[in-house]
């Protein structure tokens, strides 16, 4: 039996908050990077993406990253390298895949990583926080949680 815990209309009000917590926290640079964690994570970068460009004249360097996959980021070592850069997942869970993504964007030095997720369940194995959440929630290790995207993006408690 699904859950419906985040409904398109709470997405889009968390993904419009969000967008203004970027553009309040990167100080007025006019130059961000966003990363988006394959796949869903990437989704959600898109779509704020689209609402900074709506609230601000931020410009935006866009990518995607697989967790499993972290060398693809040395290919983009200069949009990262002094850079305000924004890793963004949709669901935080154990915190592993953000941690080996934010290490390996460390290691181009950036001038800030800020860490954003629609829904932090706070199941950390390793010490990282999301900087700017949707929704705090507490479950059980049994009970997992899904962003659906199509056909209107859901976010279901399974």
């Amino acid at each position: 039996m699904k859950t419906v815990v985040l409904n398109p209309a709470n997405i889009e009000r968390i993904l419009r908050r969000i967008s203004y917590q970027i553009v309040e926290s990167t100080e007025g640079d006019l130059e961000i990077t966003l990363i988006g964690m394959m796949p869903r994570g990437a989704w959600v970068a898109d779509q704020l993406v689209s609402h900074l460009s709506e609230i601000s004249k931020v410009r935006v360097k866009r990518l995607d990253v697989d967790a499993d996959d972290v060398e693809t980021l040395s290919a983009e070592s200069s949009a990262v390298k002094d850079k305000e850069v924004v890793l963004v997942d949709d669901i935080i869970n154990s915190g592993v895949s953000m941690m080996r993504v934010a290490g390996a964007i460390m290691q181009f030095e950036p001038r800030c990583l800020i860490t954003v997720s629609l829904v932090d369940r706070k199941h950390r194995k390793f010490p990282i926080k999301s900087d700017f959440t949707g929704l705090s929630l507490a479950t059980t290790m049994q009970e997992h949680l899904r962003l659906e995207i199509k056909p209107k993006p859901t976010i279901y408690l399974q």
